[in-house]
């Protein structure tokens, strides 16, 4: 069946009117909009499509008319077959593994640059605030101060626990000097 006649229109119709013949025949096959399903409603609509894409293109259409109607023209010798009509393969899409493979390298090169780069961590200087692992010592009023731990220090502080609460037996309870609770602090031997 030639694309004229998919469409509804004769072989003389206007652009306009190759639109519009589209248009009504898109509405009527189309298999979401038609009143009744269709088994071929989808194979119908790709018909129409392809008469729509050959019809509205000027050179598709003239090297299209040149062999519907066996006369021989320019436009065969300029438009061979295979370049009107290419097939069109159907290809499955391909896991990028190279491009995950060099990204998860380039990452971890990037990741041990850096660590060699980078110089040794520094121990930070006591902010005054305890927490578990903080240095303590005892000063004259039986409150915890924190201290650097490379000074000589009373002990390490465990944990830190409300003034409502006792501290295990293997620690020693010390008010902390902010007044926030008690420190549970391993005494250093």
């Amino acid at each position: 069946m030639s694309y004229y006649k998919i469409l509804g229109v004769a072989e003389t119709a206007t652009e306009s009117q190759i639109r519009d013949a589209y248009r009504s025949a898109v509405r009527r096959v189309h298999p979401d909009s038609a009143v009744v399903a269709s088994p071929t409603a989808s194979l119908q609509m790709a018909e129409v499509v392809r008469a729509w894409s050959t019809l509205s293109d000027s050179a598709l259409r003239r090297a299209y008319d040149a062999e519907l109607f066996g006369a021989q023209s320019e436009v065969e010798d300029d438009f061979p077959e295979s370049i009107l009509f290419p097939p069109t393969p159907i290809v499955r899409g391909q896991f990028p593994k190279k491009l995950i493979g060099w990204s998860l390298v380039i990452g971890v090169v990037s990741v041990l640059l850096l660590d060699v780069m980078s110089g040794p961590v520094v121990p930070t200087k006591p902010d005054g605030l305890l927490q578990s692992g903080s240095c303590v010592i005892v000063d004259s009023n039986q409150l915890a101060v924190e201290v650097g731990c490379e000074v000589d220090h009373y002990g390490v502080v465990r944990q830190l626990i409300g003034f409502d609460m006792t501290c295990p037996s293997d620690t020693e309870s010390i008010r902390d000097r902010q007044g926030m609770g008690q420190a549970c602090v391993v005494p250093s031997q």
